[in-house]
C-alpha cells in the first residue's frame, strides 16, 4: 500500500478556503438571497455584466465557467425580470449584446450592500487594513487556483489526455 504524501500547509488553506465558502453560502441563503429576489447564478451574471458591461451571452458563459445554453436560460429569465436587455450585435445579427439594465444594477447593489453589512458586522473587530490583507490574499489564490486550472486544461488538451 503507497502512503499518500500530506502537504499540511496547502491543505490548511484549502480548509480554510472551504470553511470560507460553506459560511458564505450558509450567510447568503438564511440571511440575503431570499430578500433579494436573486438567485446566486443570476447575481453572478449580473456582477459579470456590472463589471465588464455589455458583451455576448458567450462571453459570459465563459467568465462563469458554464454551458453557454445556462447562461442564455438565465438571461431570457433576467430579460423578464427587467434585469438585463438584449440588443442585436451590430457585429453578428445571429447574436445579441446583453446589458444590464438600471433595475438590474439596482438589485444587484442593494444585494451587495446587504452582503457587505454582514460582512462588516462578523469583522467588527478587524480594522481597513487587515480586511485589505485578507482581500488580497484571497484574491490571489483565487487567481492562482485559476490560472493552475487554466494550465492543467491546456497540458491535457495539448497531450490528448
Amino acid at each position: 500500500m503507497q502512503l499518500v504524501h500530506r502537504d499540511a500547509p496547502a491543505q490548511e488553506v484549502l480548509e480554510g478556503v472551504s470553511s470560507l465558502v460553506r459560511a458564505v453560502r450558509c450567510i447568503e441563503h438564511r440571511q440575503l438571497w431570499p430578500d433579494a429576489g436573486l438567485r446566486r447564478a443570476d447575481a453572478s451574471v449580473l456582477k459579470v455584466l456590472a463589471k465588464d458591461g455589455e458583451q455576448r451571452g458567450g462571453e459570459i458563459a465563459t467568465k462563469l465557467g458554464v454551458d453557454a445554453s445556462v447562461v442564455s436560460r438565465q438571461l431570457s429569465a433576467l430579460e423578464g425580470d427587467g434585469l438585463v436587455s438584449r440588443r442585436p450585435d451590430p457585429a453578428d445579427a445571429r447574436v445579441s449584446l446583453v446589458q444590464l439594465s438600471e433595475a438590474g444594477r439596482a438589485r444587484l447593489d442593494a444585494l451587495y450592500a446587504g452582503y457587505t453589512r454582514h460582512l462588516r458586522s462578523a469583522l467588527a473587530d478587524w480594522d481597513d487594513e487587515e480586511m485589505a490583507a485578507a482581500a488580497a490574499s484571497l484574491r490571489r489564490i483565487a487567481v492562482a487556483v485559476a490560472q493552475a486550472a487554466e494550465h492543467a486544461k491546456h497540458a491535457n488538451t495539448s497531450t490528448g489526455d
